[in-house]
C-alpha cells in the first residue's frame, strides 16, 4: 500500500498510506475522521481533513469507479471526493505532501491542496560556499586608555563574495582552514581584504539600518513598535525572499539575535540564502543558506506556527530572532583562475601549473624584463603578480642534467628536487649567492637558461607540509638546492621597475610563513 490506494482498496480504523519520504501520512482515524498530517520536527501537524469526526465512519476506500468515500459501518457514505465516473483512478500521497486521485492516464481529478511551495537555486555550500570558517578578527582602532577595539568575523563579506563568485560563474577560491595559523586569509592577502571589502559594502546599503531598529524592537507586536521582529520576517521579509528566489536571484540575508546595541557587532550576522519550501496549510516556513560559519553544509532555518523565532539545524537551543532581505549589490571580484585543481589533484613531473604565495595570494610570475639594480645578476625577473596571465605557467621538470622525459606522470614527493620551466620564455626558476634582490636586498630569484637549459642553481628542493605527496591542499616550500634558502615573498616590497610594480619574489635564509606556496591550477 505504501504511498497509494489502488481501485478496490480501503483503509480501516488507525490504518495509513505514507508520502516516500516520509514527510506526511493519511490516516483513517479512530474518531471516524480522514486527516492528512505534516510531520515537522516530530510533530504531526493536520493539513486537511474530511470533517467526519464523531460521524461514526470507520473506513475509507478508493473505489472501483473512482470515487474516495469515507463510509460508517452501515455503508452510509459520510465524505466522498466527487469523482466517481473514472474507473481505475488512484489515490497516491506525493512527496510535496498533496494527496491527489489521478486517471489511469496521469490526470489529476482530486487533491488535497496541501502542496509544500519550494524551490532551490543551484547554489550549493560544498561547492561555491568558502572552504574556511568565518574566523576573521577585525582592528577596527587603536583607543589609549582603552586598547584595541575588535570585532568578531566578516560574515557580510563572505556572503557577498560568495554570491559574486557564483553569480559571475567563477569557481570561488579553494583555500582551506587548516593552510592558515588563523584558519583564515591573512590580512594583506588578496581574498581577505575583498572579503573586508564586500563586508564594508555589506552595511553601506539602505537595509542595514534594521541592525538597528530590529535589535531594539520586541519580537512581538506593540501598539507603538509596530509589528515586531517575528511578524515583520514572517509577512514581509520571508515573501519577499520568496519572490526573489522565484525569479533566480538568490538572496544575502541580515540574521538578527542581538537584543541591545552592544551585541550589534556580534550576535547579529549575515548568510546566503538560495532556496525556501513554505507549507501554507501547515503555516511552515524554512529556508535553505550557506552560512558562513559552518563549511560545506545546507543550513536550514525553519518555523511554524507555535514558533515564533527561526531555528537553525547548526545553531543548538538559540534560534534566530528573525531574519531579512540585504539590499546585496553585485562587483565582479578578483579572478587568478577559473580552474582549481580538485581536492586530491596531485602534482605530476611533466605537469604545468600555476602556485600563488599563500600568505598574499599572488601568482608566481616571471615576465620578459631583466633586473638592473645595484649587485643584480641582469637575470630576468621573477615576482608575484596580482592577476592570471600565461605569464604564470611553470612546467615541472627533473633536476639539472636529467633527461626530459624525467619521471614524466609521475606524482612529485616531499623531498624531491625538481626543476620549474617558465613556459612562456623557457627559462627555469634560479637563485644564486652574491646577488641581492632589488627591495629587501634578500637573495635574488631570477629565471636563467635558454630554451629549457640552465644549470645547477635552477634545482629546487619540494618541502611538503606534514610530507607525503603534492597535493592540490598541501601548502609547500621551494628550497633551493645550492643555498639552502627557500623561494619566498612578502607583501609592501616592490619596485616600479625592478619588478615591475608587483611583488618582489626573493630567496629567504630563514624561515617563516611567507615561504608558503600552494597549487592554484594544474594544466
Amino acid at each position: 500500500m505504501a504511498n497509494q490506494l489502488q481501485p478496490g482498496q480501503e483503509l480501516l480504523a488507525n490504518q495509513q498510506i505514507t508520502a516516500n519520504n516520509g514527510r506526511a501520512f493519511l490516516i483513517m482515524q479512530g474518531d471516524g475522521n480522514f486527516v492528512l498530517y505534516e510531520v515537522h520536527k516530530g510533530k504531526n501537524i493536520p493539513v486537511w481533513a474530511s470533517n467526519t469526526d464523531g460521524s461514526g465512519a470507520v473506513k475509507a476506500v478508493m473505489q472501483d469507479d473512482g470515487n474516495l468515500v469515507v463510509y460508517k459501518a452501515n455503508s452510509q457514505a459520510v465524505w466522498d471526493s466527487g469523482t466517481a465516473g473514472n474507473a481505475g483512478a488512484y489515490l497516491t500521497l506525493q512527496d510535496d505532501g498533496n494527496a491527489v486521485i489521478y486517471t489511469n492516464q496521469g490526470n489529476a481529478l482530486w487533491d488535497s491542496g496541501t502542496w509544500r511551495h519550494s524551490r532551490k537555486l543551484g547554489f550549493d555550500p560544498a561547492v561555491h560556499g568558502f572552504l574556511f570558517r568565518n574566523k576573521f578578527v577585525n582592528s577596527l582602532a587603536n583607543i589609549p586608555g582603552y586598547g584595541e577595539v575588535k570585532t568578531l568575523g566578516r560574515c557580510g563579506g563572505m556572503a557577498f563574495a560568495a554570491l559574486d563568485y557564483f553569480l559571475k560563474g567563477i569557481p570561488v577560491p579553494k583555500y582551506t582552514g587548516n593552510l592558515f595559523n588563523a584558519e583564515v586569509p591573512p590580512d594583506g592577502h588578496w581574498l581577505a581584504d575583498y572579503i573586508y571589502s564586500r563586508l564594508m559594502d555589506s552595511f553601506l546599503v539602505s537595509s542595514s539600518i534594521k541592525y538597528v531598529h530590529w535589535t531594539l524592537a520586541s519580537d512581538h507586536g506593540t501598539i507603538f513598535g509596530g509589528k515586531g521582529v517575528s511578524r515583520w520576517t514572517k509577512e514581509e521579509e520571508f515573501p519577499k525572499l520568496r519572490g526573489l528566489i522565484d525569479s533566480g536571484k538568490p538572496v544575502v540575508l541580515g540574521m538578527i539575535d542581538a537584543t541591545n546595541l552592544g551585541e550589534i557587532g556580534s550576535e547579529n550576522h549575515q548568510v546566503l540564502a538560495y532556496g525556501y519550501e513554505w507549507h501554507p496549510k501547515a503555516d511552515i516556513m524554512k529556508v535553505f543558506v550557506y552560512d558562513n560559519n559552518t563549511v560545506g553544509t545546507e543550513i536550514i532555518l525553519s518555523s511554524e506556527p507555535d514558533n515564533r523565532h527561526f531555528d537553525a539545524t547548526n545553531k543548538y537551543n538559540d534560534p534566530w530572532r528573525g531574519f531579512f532581505v540585504v539590499d546585496y549589490q553585485q562587483k565582479t571580484p578578483p579572478v587568478f583562475t577559473t580552474k582549481p585543481p580538485a581536492a586530491n589533484a596531485t602534482v605530476r613531473y611533466g605537469q604545468t601549473i600555476k602556485v600563488s604565495h599563500l600568505m598574499t595570494g599572488l601568482t608566481l610570475h616571471s615576465h620578459a624584463l631583466n633586473y638592473g639594480h645595484s649587485g643584480s645578476s641582469g637575470q630576468q625577473q621573477v615576482t608575484s603578480f596580482k592577476g592570471s596571465d600565461d605569464n604564470d605557467l611553470w612546467r615541472i621538470k627533473g633536476p639539472h642534467g636529467t633527461q626530459a622525459n624525467h619521471r614524466n606522470g609521475e606524482v612529485v614527493q616531499h623531498g624531491d628536487v625538481i626543476r620549474l620551466e617558465h613556459v612562456l620564455t623557457q627559462r627555469n626558476l634560479h637563485s644564486h649567492s652574491g646577488h641581492p634582490s632589488p627591495v629587501t636586498r634578500q637573495q635574488e630569484v631570477t629565471c636563467f637558461g635558454s630554451e629549457g637549459q640552465g644549470d645547477g642553481n635552477d634545482n629546487w628542493r619540494v618541502e611538503v607540509d606534514s610530507g607525503g605527496q603534492w597535493t592540490a591542499q598541501r601548502r609547500v616550500r621551494l628550497v633551493h638546492q645550492s643555498t639552502n634558502h627557500t623561494l619566498h615573498s612578502h607583501r609592501g616590497h616592490s619596485h616600479s621597475q625592478w619588478t615591475a610594480g608587483q611583488q618582489e619574489v626573493t630567496g629567504f635564509g630563514g624561515r617563516d610563513d611567507n615561504d608558503w606556496w600552494w597549487l592554484l591550477e594544474i594544466r
